[in-house]
């Protein structure tokens, strides 16, 4: 995989590069690990034993060459002489079982100079590709809440409870294990559920995610999680035709670079303008079914 959109580049790690997965993991310490337990001490690395059963999704800034930001992809295929990480907090066994292919997602983060929006939106394009090109029909992850202590947000709960849950699969928690539904439907402070929600889970709703049966507790994280999961024929397609255009542009765009191009721009601009929300659309067909 690599997607070119202009400032960034969108690939997965050389995992015979030791020393890129080295910084991945140096990242994934103090943006993600520290995040939660800022109680860590520095210059730690990320390694759970996990990079080696894994695809390693990354956005590079083409500027600096630096890693702005990263995400764990494991596959039934990718993954078959270990354990799913999900599987430590949650009983997703069904789907293991079943014919159904999925994508775990796992050990996301984002360098605090590139926390925007953008380097996550592009991530989350990364993740749809790779789903597309590994035909499959899931994916899921564990998604955080600071602390540990559910009742901070009751109304958070309640909302992913009664508006977000996944019903294809009844994924429980196995351990530390509690309810969403604090409140009813009717009872739920939208305002403060908005506010509750971090984030990164946040966009996931936006794109058409659901969350699973229950919460766990992590305290060795410090965190509260609860398992996201999408079946991605059902994810909402005007925030996917968001994140195409990202690719989308940069592919006219260098089209447009040339003389050719620029000189039929100028004289036939109207014109042009037509011709290139039809291009568009040309390359967004080509892109989902992988001309």
């Amino acid at each position: 995989m690599n997607i070119d959109t202009g400032k960034y580049l969108i690939r997965l790690l050389d995992k015979n590069n030791n020393e890129e997965l080295r910084e991945v993991q140096r990242l994934r310490y103090k943006y993600l690990l520290q995040i939660y337990n800022p109680n860590l001490p520095d210059g730690g690395l990320d390694n759970d034993g996990y990079d080696e059963y894994s695809d390693t999704l990354l956005v590079i800034d083409k500027g600096s060459g630096e890693i702005a930001g990263g995400y764990r992809l494991s596959t039934k295929k990718s993954n078959y002489k270990k354990h799913f990480l999900t599987e430590e907090e949650y009983d997703i066994k069904e789907l293991i079982d079943s014919n159904d292919d999925f994508v775990e997602l796992s050990r996301a983060f984002v360098r605090k100079e590139y926390q925007n929006g953008v380097v996550i939106a592009l991530l989350f394009l990364g993740i749809y590709h790779y789903t597309i090109e590994n035909n499959c029909k899931y994916f899921i992850g564990l998604c955080s809440f600071h602390g540990t202590n559910p009742n901070l947000y009751q109304n958070a709960f309640s909302l992913l409870k009664s508006d977000y849950s996944f019903t294809d699969y009844e994924f429980k928690a196995i351990k530390n294990s509690f309810n969403l539904d604090y409140y009813k439907k009717e009872e739920i402070d939208y305002i403060k559920a908005r506010k509750e929600i971090p984030g990164l889970l946040k966009m996931y709703l936006k794109f058409g995610c659901k969350v699973g049966y229950n919460g766990t507790i992590d305290y060795s994280f410090n965190c509260i999680d609860v398992l996201l999961c999408a079946k991605v024929c059902d994810l909402d397609e005007r925030y996917i035709n968001h994140l195409l255009r990202y690719e989308i542009n940069w592919r006219f765009t260098l089209i447009c670079k040339s003389f050719y191009f620029k000189y039929l721009y100028h004289i036939f601009r109207n014109c042009f303008q037509n011709i290139k929300k039809e291009f568009k659309k040309i390359i967004k067909w080509c892109i989902i079914n992988k001309v």
